[in-house]
């Protein structure tokens, strides 16, 4: 990579007026590599113009070029380099005439008002103003610039800047030199020389965004090529490599403490703040710690975070600092990172895109899943960066599509409706078996301990999210941990009042004895138990049902609040009526039978809530994934990996043994007492 310098050759002008003139025509040079523009209208414009478009990007390269070099041809209100000079009077002019070429925007003043600026640059070049006034002319216009024009100056997501460096070197090393010092071996002779990038004087006024237009642009009329074979996160890369050129690690190291101490309230909030800002701007309004913020930012730009980010933008950022971390060696950051993509962002929206796009919502799963197997097995960076690429481009169109649904009141609905019907089925199958067990049994006055368990947990639960929301920061690790070791105990838990109803079955004389045996059995301690499981069925649901539906109301847009209410309505009174189903089924048994049946519902139960447990832990990352060709049935939670087939499976034949035993022992007894 070459770039512009101080001094230039005098037919420097000319080239750089008929570059200008050629974009004016509408020469269709470099079009698939340019940032995208959106002029503003009073309606939605989705084609841009691409004379427009070349216009606009024109007018902030000339801006981009003024702010950089006029500094350096007036000092005290002197002109020190008439050649220099007379260049910046001559982009001043043009600039002049390219800005009439605009669209006219919304608002019929804009247009003027860009104008008046474009004017205002002119003759305080002409006056000779000071480098402080001219360069503020141009931030100012191009601030104007990217907002009337949406002009899109940052990459989707941080780049990855380890390996950027070997980009630097393929590509810019031989005349900017390996350390950026413009000493590169093909830099003898030039004229202009390749820029320095650790001159401060010119380094102050560039931003990252300016640098990847240059890069992408390249400089007419000097040795610096356009660089747009490259891909579009390529020169992000060596844009943002190049802007830490200005500051050293001491420096950095500063502002990471800036960062965090502010990071709540940060000056700089996202990567758009981030590439269009340049020392000499925050100097001015945050002075040194400001500076030090910014040269910290350049060099770790994965840390920027909205608080009001979409699941959407979370996952990407967190699979882009994923990628980043495991580029510098640092897998346990990448494999972390790669769990918080999951669980902190794309978890909370996949019923929503399974509404719209069911295989879609399979297949961003499944290779989310094979990213961490990827990381955690150490695979070549390419195809780890490939499968990262490919991820977030999935990202992208399933957000989109879920934005662009014309049945986003359905949409609401229909997410509402699954997230509390999923998160409810198992706990109000476990309460009406257990409530339809003591009503049989003749101990309906027990029923308030059913109720004390499930009414505790929907307040701990809400409690739960209260303090989780204000106090403290529960991450996706957390709560999937969480869930997974309340489901794995209620599995245990099930597993042993299963085997409990199901000794009933076989009871000697039970017709005689039953409803005295399982009265002492329930006044000796079953009650706590029962208690117990009817807790941890509900509380395992309730704080990711509430999560769920916070950000189902955050992403629903106006009016979608009433749609998320009805659909969580139905469900809940569908699920009422399940219970009600069961426990009148339940009741209307046989008692033998009846004891079987919740014997055998409990057992699957049991099944069912170990496979999510177990699926849960392994996407908090506390459990390995050994991925294997079976059919996926999340509702019966049955996931294609050996480690929750097998721990199922391993429940099975527990469950199998123990009616066995039961079943030998009781037949003894029965036999032992009918030789009595």
């Amino acid at each position: 990579m070459r770039y512009m310098t101080q001094s230039r050759r005098p037919n420097r002008t000319i080239l750089v007026f008929i570059f200008i003139l050629i974009w004016c025509l509408g020469m269709d040079l470099q079009a698939d590599t340019q940032p995208s523009l959106t002029p503003i209208s009073t309606t939605d414009i989705t084609n841009t113009v691409t004379g427009d478009d070349k216009n606009i990007q024109t007018a902030l390269h000339i801006l981009d070029y003024v702010s950089v070099d006029y500094p350096g041809v007036i000092h005290n209100g002197k002109v020190v380099n008439k050649e220099e000079y007379n260049e910046q009077l001559e982009f001043a002019q043009q600039l002049t005439a390219i800005v009439k070429l605009f669209p006219a925007g919304a608002d019929a003043n804009t247009k003027a008002q860009i104008i008046q600026q474009a004017n205002a640059l002119n003759d305080a070049i002409k006056k000779q103003s000071s480098p402080e006034q001219v360069t503020d002319l141009c931030a100012a216009l191009s601030t104007h610039l990217i907002d009337v024009y949406h002009v899109n100056i940052a990459p989707r997501s941080a780049p990855v800047l380890a390996g950027s460096e070997k980009l630097f070197q393929e590509n810019c090393a031989s005349c900017h030199g390996e350390q950026g010092l413009g000493d590169g071996p093909q830099s003898v002779g030039l004229e202009p020389a390749p820029a320095n990038f650790h001159d401060a004087t010119r380094q102050q006024h560039r931003s990252i965004y300016s640098l990847y237009s240059t890069v992408t642009l390249g400089v007419n009329g000097t040795a610096m090529p356009s660089f747009s074979h490259l891909s579009s996160q390529e020169r992000w890369q060596l844009a943002f490599y190049v802007s830490n050129f200005f500051a050293d690690d001491a420096l950095r190291r500063k502002g990471a403490a800036v960062w965090e101490a502010n990071k709540h309230k940060p000056v700089i909030e996202n990567l758009p703040q981030l590439t269009k800002t340049t020392p000499a701007q925050i100097q001015k309004i945050e002075g040194d710690d400001g500076v030090a913020l910014l040269a910290y930012l350049r060099s770790a730009p994965s840390v920027l975070q909205s608080g009001a980010a979409s699941p959407w933008h979370i996952a990407r950022e967190k699979l882009a600092s994923s990628m980043n971390s495991y580029a510098m060696g640092d897998k346990k950051s990448a494999y972390n990172l790669a769990v918080a993509a999951y669980l902190e962002g794309y978890e909370l929206v996949e019923t929503k895109l399974d509404t719209v796009a069911p295989d879609m919502r399979k297949k961003i799963e499944r290779n989310m899943l094979s990213l961490r197997e990827m990381i955690k097995a150490n695979s070549e960076i390419t195809a780890v960066h490939e499968m990262q690429s490919n991820i977030i481009g999935m990202l992208d169109e399933a957000e989109n599509l879920v934005k662009s649904s014309t049945m986003s009141a359905t949409v609401n609905f229909i997410s509402a409706f699954l997230i509390l019907l999923r998160e409810g089925i198992e706990a109000i199958l476990v309460l009406a078996a257990i409530s339809a067990v003591l009503l049989k049994t003749g101990r309906a006055n027990s029923l308030r301990y059913i109720h004390l368990g499930w009414i505790s947990a929907l307040m701990l639960g809400v409690l739960t999210w209260f303090v989780a929301t204000h106090f403290i920061d529960i991450s996706g690790a957390s709560r999937e941990f969480t869930e997974g070791v309340t489901a794995l105990v209620a599995a245990v838990m099930l597993i042993y009042v299963g085997f409990w109803l199901h000794k009933q079955t076989y009871a000697v004389q039970w017709q005689k004895f039953i409803r005295a045996r399982i009265n002492n059995s329930l006044s000796n301690g079953a009650l706590f138990g029962l208690t117990s499981i009817a807790f941890i069925a509900v509380y395992r649901e309730v704080f990711e049902s509430i999560l769920f539906f916070q950000t189902l109301s955050l992403q629903s847009g106006p009016g979608g609040t009433t749609y998320i209410i009805s659909g969580s309505i139905t469900a809940a009174v569908l699920l009422v009526f399940l219970g009600w189903l069961i426990f009148k089924f339940s009741v209307r048994l046989p008692l033998k039978l009846f004891f079987k049946v919740n014997a055998v519902l409990l057992y699957a139960l049991a099944i069912v809530f170990s496979g999510k447990g177990i699926a849960a832990l392994q996407e908090a990352g506390k459990l390995p994934v050994n991925s294997v060709s079976f059919p996926e049935i999340s509702a019966l939670g049955i996931y294609p990996n050996l480690q929750s087939l097998l721990t199922q499976l391993g429940l099975i034949l527990i469950a199998v043994l123990l009616y066995l035993y039961s079943r030998t022992k009781m037949n003894r007894q029965m036999l032992s007492e009918s030789h009595q």
